[in-house]
């Protein structure tokens, strides 16, 4: 094969492999979970489902759950139809805290996540961790990957800087100098050798925590068990380490001239095994097609045919052995490829893979030819150094100069994709990692500034020595930056992006503020920002005394969500100053919820209040014929009802409230009382009412009093009406309904008797009116009469 057509045959290989990377988004990280970390449940779950952002490797992705001693009490876990959603099976749990670990490797982009996260049952998770932890990266990982990364750029950096500018250079010096400069060169062939064994080495060492880590199993046993073999060939973490071998393997082959031939004839086998590889999905999926025998004995036979072309063709009198620097050239360019497979960018497809590959090879130039100018210049003789520098400094500042405009341009591509917002930078792991990384790069430009301006200049004009010593100094020192600019960039690439971490910004609500009586106590309850996800929960208990005193009182939150049957939340809230706070996302998820606010003294009973609370909105459109049937049952037994009891409060959501309790018979007497002192009574269309405790005054209402039973106008043309979870009120079981008013300005929840159909407690929600109304005392002895 000729010289023109080996590049583009690798580059298609290339290419091959960058499409078979393409996928949809970034990073596989834990969205939500049932139960809810920090959740203190009433009833044990039987299972626990994890949701992650992108789809994870079946057999590779696995949790558990632990007890408080560390019991496993997990059984079996199962992966959804879109591998998005794990779900773990569960023993019979008792009382106590429980841990729930996961590990995942995203389908997406082949990074692993993991993580762990706390839920209680009969018992609240008290002061341990509540929220959702993601494990940091292993120190002898990031190591292993930052020498990987170092030999990679280090590889691809020295294959430019000889290209570039070690061979034109050495080309325009005087023979004698250019002579004496060259032994200058056999450091940096070894140094090159050294890097591609290093890289070998680190690869699979890297590959080996990585999995062990994953597969929670010794290397041995994960290999016996064929993990190994099918994380290698069906991920991209996989894939990642054959391509950076075959890169590492070119490089390694001796520069004599049978072994150029034979790095062209191994980039060429690798170009077609990589396509053909490519075209059937990888490794795994090649290994199962039936023409798996074929593909072997074409790659055998070519390899054999190349070995031998490779021995032959330097005996041949006139044939020209092709130079190094193509191979070595197109051999780094794979590697960095193989580093793009297994990188963010992999996940978001061929544009931005080809943006990556970009950004790691002008790395390359600039970070990795800064040691071999370096070493070029150390180990040249000193007699040849002064006229070496004053050639070699010109062309690679040029090159470097480049390769920061494309370093530049690429780098704010990545952050574009990778980080939503500037409050991105700060807030995020991947954010401040990013922000470090800016700095290092700031001063090793500033340092590259210097030696451009200063240094160069008096390099060009061969000022001697002492010049190109100095210049040696600050050349170390842009090296050493660069170092720490490769160990930021290789805790990077093991980090969740900013995009996935980081929670969407929602524009700033007013805190809902709902208040009530518990007894003699005003309860307000603050939600903030009263929308699905994270919520802070803060409520104030003032009593006739003043505010409620922390130290001989407790402020319990329970949560109830009246449209589905989840396991009920129990928050203890903490007491902050005069307030009783909690935060999280426990009771975050979309619908009606009933939020239950329990004052504990010291030796007194217990005072509640109740208060609704819709989060997002309630968009079912059909209704359940279930629903509707039990919403008719509760209609037809409230007109029924001749005389009763209710009690209702209405919050306005900005802290104001009424409290009323009325007395009703049928067909048009009533009479209430506020929790202001205020009272009526009403008979008919006449009126007799007087505020707080004043003379009574009477009136003409524009029309009659007409009752129909406990709330039986609610309950007339329910819109999306839908059964929700099931409990017990008085002496019997109860079912939860939640619909819409016709107009669907308003939602309704109600807790309905299964045997009765009596409507025990309403909840309503509309623009400022949150209402939760108590019916009792059905069809007791009841006299209203006027004053």
């Amino acid at each position: 094969m000729t010289r023109g057509r080996l590049p583009l045959a690798v580059t298609g290989a290339a290419a091959a492999v960058l499409l078979a990377a393409a996928g949809a988004s970034a990073h596989a990280v834990l969205v939500r979970s049932a139960p809810p970390s920090g959740a203190s449940l009433s009833a044990a779950p039987a299972a626990v489902v994890l949701e992650f952002s992108e789809p994870v490797a079946p057999g590779l992705s696995a949790a558990t759950v632990t007890d408080g001693s560390g019991t496993v009490v997990s059984t079996v876990a199962s992966l959804s139809a879109d591998r998005r959603s794990l779900t773990v099976s569960l023993r019979p749990l008792g009382t106590g805290v429980y841990t729930v670990r996961w590990r995942v490797l995203s389908t997406a982009d082949g990074h692993a996540t993991t993580g762990f996260f706390l839920f209680a049952v009969g018992q609240p998770v008290g002061g341990q961790v509540r929220g959702t932890a993601a494990a940091a990266p292993p120190v002898s990982q990031v190591a292993v990957r930052w020498l990987n990364f170092a030999a990679a750029l280090f590889l691809a950096g020295a294959a430019a800087f000889y290209a570039a500018v070690l061979r034109p250079s050495l080309a325009s010096l005087d023979p004698a100098s250019a002579a004496l400069a060259c032994d200058a060169v056999r450091p940096l062939r070894r140094a090159e050798a050294a890097a591609a064994g290093m890289l070998v080495v680190g690869v699979v060492g890297e590959f080996i925590l990585q999995a062990s880590a994953l597969l929670d199993a010794p290397p041995a046993a994960a290999w016996r068990a064929g993990l190994l073999g099918a994380m290698l060939g069906g991920t991209k973490t996989g894939w990642s380490v054959l391509v950076r071998l075959a890169g590492a393997a070119v490089l390694l082959v001796p520069p004599t001239p049978s072994g150029r031939i034979l790095r062209a004839v191994l980039l060429l086998w690798c170009a077609i095994v990589g396509a053909i590889t490519a075209l059937f999905g990888g490794p795994a999926s090649l290994g199962g097609s039936p023409h798996l025998p074929l593909v072997i004995l074409v790659a055998v036979v070519y390899g054999l045919l190349g070995a031998t072309a490779a021995v032959v063709i330097p005996l041949v009198p006139g044939v020209r052995v092709p130079p190094l620097w193509p191979t070595s050239l197109l051999a780094a360019g794979t590697i960095l490829a193989g580093v793009t497979v297994n990188s963010h960018a992999a996940a978001l497809g061929l544009a931005a893979s080809a943006v990556d590959w970009a950004h790691l090879a002008a790395a390359g130039v600039w970070v990795g030819g800064l040691p071999s100018l370096w070493l070029v210049l150390r180990r040249a003789p000193p007699s040849a150094r002064t006229a070496l520098a004053a050639v070699l400094v010109p062309r690679f500042s040029r090159a470097a100069g480049v390769s920061l405009l494309v370093l530049a341009v690429t780098g704010m591509y990545g952050a574009l994709v990778h980080v939503p917002s500037v409050r991105a930078l700060a807030v995020t792991p991947y954010g401040r990692l990013l922000s470090v990384k800016l700095v290092l790069v700031a001063a090793a430009a500033g340092l590259g500034a210097y030696n451009r301006f200063v240094l160069r200049p008096r390099l060009a004009a061969r000022k001697g020595e002492r010049v190109v010593a100095r210049f040696l100094r600050a050349l170390a020192a842009e090296v050493s930056v660069g170092a720490a600019v490769v160990l930021v960039v290789a805790a990077l690439t093991i980090t969740p992006p900013a995009s996935v971490t980081l929670p969407a910004a929602t524009p700033p609500q007013p805190p809902l503020v709902l208040a009530g009586m518990a007894g003699p106590f005003r309860v307000e309850l603050t939600v903030t920002p009263a929308q699905p996800g994270w919520n802070r929960l803060e409520v104030t208990v003032r009593g006739p005394a003043g505010p409620l005193d922390p130290a001989s009182s407790r402020v319990l939150l329970r949560a109830l969500k009246l449209d589905e049957d989840l396991s009920p939340v129990t928050l203890t809230l903490q007491p902050r100053g005069d307030r009783f706070a909690a935060e999280g996302s426990e009771v975050g998820l979309a619908g009606l919820w009933e939020l239950h606010v329990v004052v504990r003294r010291r030796g007194a009973p217990d005072e509640t209040v109740v208060f609704p609370l819709l989060l997002g909105s309630v968009t079912r459109k059909s209704s359940d014929p279930q629903a509707l049937r039990l919403l008719e049952r509760a209609r037809r037994a409230a007109v029924r009802v001749r005389t009763w009891r209710e009690r209702e409060q209405i919050a306005d959501g900005a802290g104001g409230v009424a409290v009323t309790d009325l007395e009703l018979v049928r067909p048009d007497r009533l009479r209430y009382r506020t929790a202001g002192g205020n009272e009526a009574v009403i008979i008919g269309s006449t009126r007799y009412f007087r505020t707080a405790g004043g003379p009574w005054e009477k009136d003409t209402l524009p029309n009659p009093l007409s009752l129909e039973g406990p709330f039986a106008a609610y309950l007339q043309e329910p819109q999306g009406a839908v059964l929700g979870r099931r409990g017990t009120c008085a002496d019997e079981p109860c079912q939860a309904v939640v619909w819409r008013s016709p107009g669907g300005t308003a939602v309704f929840g109600a807790w309905v008797g299964e045997r009765t159909a009596r409507v025990y407690r309403l909840l309503m929600l509309a623009p400022a009116h949150h209402m939760t109304a108590e019916a009792s005392d059905h069809d007791l002895p009841l006299r209203i009469a006027p004053p």
